[in-house]
């Protein structure tokens, strides 16, 4: 299979900085994530290799300096078995400066394989809704979150006053046997003990405040740093804030998943605002500085006299913060020429003679043509 030009799989130029390069790339990685791509998985996991591949080359100098003057075949040496794996991926850290430590995990699964994650409390998701506002200047915000705590009175162990002793069913080992015949063969299976979870210990009398679970079911009110520049489908992760575990184990994790509202007036997409503005046929035809509303205040535009309707104008760095980066995006406002509903007298005579003097021109210019 014939392998894609690398600027075109990130849709930049040949001249793209570094920096055009990262945004390009973190817009398509955004896109193709396991959790939030609207795509069929695989074909989204293949698309993301590819641009993971075309980035690998493309943001190191030397590797982008032997692919302009080689092309494929330049760069396949700097590959350990001649060809892309996920093992020559370097950029790790740029993945985590994207998605941050809660959006890593379907990543780093579909990359590296699952690993196994040591025992402990459940891991929760919330979803919390934010506006674009808070999307650009970063929030805290608490949220209530109903789980299961580690009961205070027996300090999670289940057991009345905290005491336990060797579990019954395992006799302390953990584990129990179970056989099972088949024919004339028996077979052994060992698992850990249900009872006492495989830790051999169990209460000697049940707490009466969980009935021996060790934990209680309550609200928890956890305060969460959402920042500037987050996306829609980011997920924050707070260690330690999802359920209890057993006793001796951690609690799992917090997985807080954002969508941000749409707006009114501007439309997102990945760092850059979209936006329309609506100028008077005055101002288009003849000129005008307007001010134009931005996240963070206001900006001038200058248009030039005769200016279209759909005229987009492009105000660098007024867009949405780049999450873990210093830039911003950008802002682009589309201009729409407004048609008045209501004229008085003296408008509607101005803008007859405006067209009687329009006709006039189109007729010397038809003649002129003529007579050449």
């Amino acid at each position: 299979m014939t392998k894609r030009d690398y600027y075109e799989v990130l849709g930049v130029a040949k001249t793209a900085s570094v920096d055009d390069i990262k945004k390009a790339y973190r817009k398509l990685a955004m896109q193709y994530h396991p959790d939030v791509t609207k795509e069929d998985r695989k074909v989204a996991e293949e698309k993301f290799k590819e641009v993971s591949e075309a980035y690998e080359v493309l943001a190191d100098e030397k590797k982008r300096q032997l692919y302009d003057q080689y092309g494929h075949a330049g760069v396949n040496s700097q590959f350990q078995d001649g060809s892309f794996n996920w093992s020559d991926f370097s950029h790790q850290g740029d993945l985590r400066d994207i998605f941050g430590d809660g959006g890593l995990g379907s990543i780093f699964d579909m990359l590296f394989g699952r690993q196994q994650r040591s025992s402990g409390g459940r891991d929760m998701r919330m979803d919390l809704q934010i506006t674009l506002e808070e999307a650009f200047r970063g929030v805290k915000r608490r949220i209530t979150v109903p789980k299961f705590d580690k009961c205070a009175k027996c300090n999670g162990t289940g057991a009345k006053d905290g005491k336990v002793v060797s579990c019954p069913d395992c006799g302390g080992t953990g584990q129990v046997r179970m056989a099972q015949g088949r024919g004339f063969s028996q077979f052994i299976s060992v698992m850990p003990c249900r009872r006492c979870r495989g830790t051999g210990r169990a209460p000697g009398n049940n707490c009466p405040e969980c009935e021996g679970r060790g934990k209680i079911q309550r609200t928890s009110h956890i305060d969460v740093d959402i920042p500037a520049g987050v996306e829609p489908g980011t997920r924050l992760r707070v260690p330690g804030a999802g359920e209890a575990g057993g006793p001796g184990e951690p609690n799992g994790d917090l997985y807080v998943a954002i969508d941000v509202k749409p707006h009114n007036t501007w439309k997102r997409e990945g760092a850059d605002l979209y936006m329309e503005f609506p100028v008077t046929f005055a101002q288009a035809a003849l000129g005008a500085d307007i001010e134009i509303p931005t996240l963070d205040g206001k900006a001038n535009v200058t248009l030039p006299s005769s200016t279209q309707s759909d005229t987009v104008f492009r105000l660098k760095g007024s867009g949405m913060p780049i999450l873990n980066y210093s830039g911003r995006g950008d802002q682009y406002v589309k201009v729409k020429i407004k048609v008045p509903e209501k004229l008085n007298q003296e408008q509607k005579d101005l803008l007859k003679r405006f067209a009687v003097l329009e006709a006039e021109d189109r007729s010397f210019m038809g003649k002129f043509k003529k007579r050449k």
